[in-house]
């Protein structure tokens, strides 16, 4: 009889029906800008930590960070906590609520998934801090960036910029959790007047190129006021580099970056910027050093040589100091080249005039015919074993690399006719990133499915798709989202 009780009792329970539920937690997990810390608040496993990017959470046993709340999973769609200003721990309850300027919503801990709420927030509590403190970093940076108590409630850096200290919470372990406006989170010892700064989130929310090197992932995008974002995600670790203090890195508007070894390249608006990942020292190449025009598109590396698209064509890099040369074919002159993909045959250059294919043995080359039912403009490339993936404007191409044959996916057809950003392949299964949310194509069933900003994606808009194991990278107007779409129990 206990047993049907029970049994009867969960039942009566509310639950989210299965078909109801976009996706399950960790599926979808965003990544922004977390430096505007709002609200701070205390619970039983966390510290929750409300920014103006979404929720932040700390884990009291483990001491580490854990994946943070922005868009998250409602009971029939997804829940945007950005623009966050308060965050309450509900001890009764053990749930978590939570207030945007979209609404006020409660986090339920058993079936993890929010909704919204009437609850009354408590004020945050601002911050007197008084006594000096020694500031330190959780590890080595590329920006070696260093921060000082200034006093009255103010911090500096080794830039001699000033950030204000603003709201705090007490754990009752002897740390206070303070917003650090402009960087992210100050954990400080009260007992030893030690504190550690995390910065947190990216330095300009624009993603459109996603690099890895040297244990970092490497971010930027076309964000004039950002700079180039460095993220250690196990660690928690955030860095950057910016223009106006980082000798000759010239512009924070970033196309594409590779890497080659130790060393970064970003294809920025004013030349090419080659970023030493050891110490942040850059140096940056333009149209005195050989390059066709100082507005670089893409770069793609192999082995010692870069090879760079710009605005006027296409120049060869010898690293890691040069020299440049430029491409004589007339074909790869006097016209932009969006995205370039190599391989050990032949270098793949897309631009306005579509996909040139150049032989590395014979230095000869020629654009492919429009012969799989799209055309236009090449604006990315993505290399495989045997296939070239192509993004067009009017669709998606795939080649055959031996024998060049070319099937066609027209975005009218398959995409609603979306804009095509970027494209990646692996297996029977590609992704292509557009102006309508990221598109899965699985070949073996010759089958299309959308996922979007209701699914959990961040942003619509995707620039950028990055391979993670069994997770994507998805860079997007907004931020990253990390996808896991290798996730066994996905039936679309």
């Amino acid at each position: 009889m206990s047993i049907i009780v029970i049994f009867s009792i969960f039942v009566l329970l509310p639950q989210p029906s299965s078909a109801q539920l976009k996706f399950d937690e960790g599926v979808w997990v965003s990544y922004t800008d977390f430096r505007h810390v709002v609200d701070v608040d205390v619970g039983k496993n966390y510290i929750y930590v409300a920014t103006s990017g979404g929720v932040l959470r700390y884990h009291r046993y483990k001491k580490r960070w854990e994946d943070p709340w922005v868009v998250v999973r409602g009971y029939d769609n997804a829940i945007d906590l950005r623009t966050a200003a308060n965050v309450d721990y509900l001890s009764d309850t053990d749930e978590v609520a939570v207030l945007t300027t979209r609404g006020a919503f409660v986090y339920n801990p058993v079936f993890k998934y929010w909704k919204p709420t009437t609850h009354s927030f408590a004020t945050p509590q601002q911050i007197d801090l008084t006594d000096a403190v020694f500031l330190k970093t959780p590890d080595f940076t590329i920006s070696h960036r260093t921060y000082f108590p200034q006093g009255n409630n103010m911090v500096m850096d080794n830039k001699l910029r000033k950030y204000p200290l603003t709201v705090y919470a007490d754990d009752e372990w002897g740390n206070w959790w303070i917003g650090l406006d402009g960087v992210g989170v100050l954990q400080l010892d009260i007992h030893s007047k030690r504190g550690t700064v995390w910065e947190m989130g990216f330095f300009g929310t624009n993603v459109q190129a996603i690099a890895r090197g040297k244990g970092w992932t490497i971010s930027a995008g076309q964000n004039r006021n950002g700079g180039i974002t460095f993220w250690k995600r196990r660690a928690n670790i955030w860095d950057h580099l910016e223009p106006a203090y980082t000798t000759s890195l010239e512009s924070a508007w970033i196309n594409d970056i590779a890497v080659a070894g130790k060393y970064a390249l970003a294809a920025t608006d004013n030349g090419l910027t080659k970023i030493n990942l050891k110490n942040g020292n850059c140096d940056t190449w333009n149209v005195h050093d050989g390059l066709w025009s100082n507005r670089t598109v893409c770069v793609a590396v192999d082995k010692d040589t870069a090879w760079v698209g710009t605005e006027d064509g296409v120049c060869k890099v010898f690293l890691p100091k040069g020299p440049i040369v430029r491409m004589q074919q007339p074909a790869l002159g006097h016209q932009i080249f969006y995205d370039i993909a190599v391989d050990k045959q032949a270098i793949w250059c897309g631009g306005n005039m579509g996909l040139y294919r150049l032989d590395r043995e014979t230095g000869k080359g020629g654009y492919l015919g429009l012969s799989g039912g799209v055309g236009g403009p090449v604006y990315s490339i993505h290399s495989t074993n045997s296939e070239i993936w192509v993004g067009r404007m009017s669709g998606v191409e795939v080649i055959n690399k031996r024998s060049l044959k070319q099937t066609g996916y027209p975005s009218y057809a398959h995409m609603h006719g979306a804009e095509i950003y970027a494209v990646y392949a692996k297996g029977n299964l590609a992704w292509v990133g557009t102006n309508s949310g990221l598109w899965k194509f699985d070949r073996s069933r010759n089958y299309w499915h959308q996922y979007t900003y209701l699914d959990g994606l961040l942003d619509n808009r995707v620039y950028e798709i990055y391979p993670d194991g069994d997770y994507l990278l998805i860079g997007t107007a907004s931020g990253v989202t990390r996808f896991f779409w290798n996730d066994p129990d996905r039936v679309d």
